[in-house]
């Protein structure tokens, strides 16, 4: 049997189509800090880990880059090569990143967005290492939920219903920090690996708006709403359905801010 994170990671590739229209993109500005960063030039050639359907990726082969994608999930692989389709390239193996084999010292740049976490965490920083090139560069990213003024009562709200309905989901549903105090874990476990240092941190902050639906398929695409039970997925859905349509007139605004940390790595 898998265990409950190697199933969790595989319940995307069930939802590619889902997955791909519903989770927000990353700031044009997130990938001019990436390719400032490791100096890229035209000819530099990036590994991107965990691609899902190529939103993060296809900001890089619109610019212009060689990006080999690895992706875990064969559906998501199907819809990643249909989207870069318009990019050769841009190429797409389904694979496990954990265990395919690479050629050492190959790339300029690691990329992983929203991925990295799944990753085996004794082994992740060692392969990423092994893979570039001197003087190349690791580039981790997520979108990390944050409350401002902007969404405050429609958070507080929401906590609300997570406690009756889904109280087991609130450790990671709970109320998320200023923009300014988003979480950087990766600012120690980047260093704490031996292998990178150089580290670099950059937050963007986004304001995204959601219809009651929009942010429903939103929620059905976070891996810990998908374990649970599926009557009491349902119900907590049309809870907070309900409650957008009913206090908040149908429409709310999700904040985040996009995390980036970038480093290079160690040399011997």
């Amino acid at each position: 049997m898998m265990s409950d994170n190697r199933a969790r990671r595989y319940s995307y590739d069930k939802i590619a189509q889902l997955y791909d229209r519903a989770r927000p993109r990353y700031p044009a500005g997130l990938f001019d800090d990436i390719i400032a960063y490791a100096g890229l030039t035209a000819a530099a050639r990036i590994l991107e880990i965990g691609c899902g359907t190529g939103q993060a990726t296809l900001p890089l082969a619109q610019r212009g880059y060689a990006i080999d994608c690895i992706e875990l999930g064969a559906e998501l692989a199907k819809a990643a090569q249909v989207n870069l389709a318009p990019f050769p390239k841009a190429q797409v193996l389904q694979a496990d990143f954990d265990r395919v084999a690479l050629a050492p010292a190959r790339y300029d740049l690691v990329l992983s967005a929203t991925a990295f976490h799944w990753l085996d965490p004794a082994t992740r920083f060692d392969r990423v290492h092994r893979l570039l090139k001197a003087g190349g560069a690791l580039a981790l990213c997520w979108h990390r939920p944050v409350v401002t003024d902007t969404s405050r009562a429609f958070v507080d709200a929401s906590q609300r219903v997570y406690r009756a309905v889904a109280p087991e989901l609130t450790r990671r549903c709970r109320k998320p920090p200023s923009p300014d105090a988003a979480a950087t874990e990766y600012a120690r476990l980047i260093p704490a690996s031996g292998l990178f240092d150089q580290l670099a941190i950059r937050k963007h902050y986004q304001a995204s708006k959601y219809s009651a639906a929009a942010y429903i398929e939103l929620l059905d695409t976070f891996s810990d709403h998908r374990a649970l039970a599926p009557d009491k997925r349902r119900q907590l859905f049309e809870a907070i359905e309900n409650l957008i349509q009913a206090t908040f007139s149908g429409e709310v605004i999700r904040e985040t801010v996009a995390l980036l940390y970038m480093a290079r790595p160690q040399q011997p």
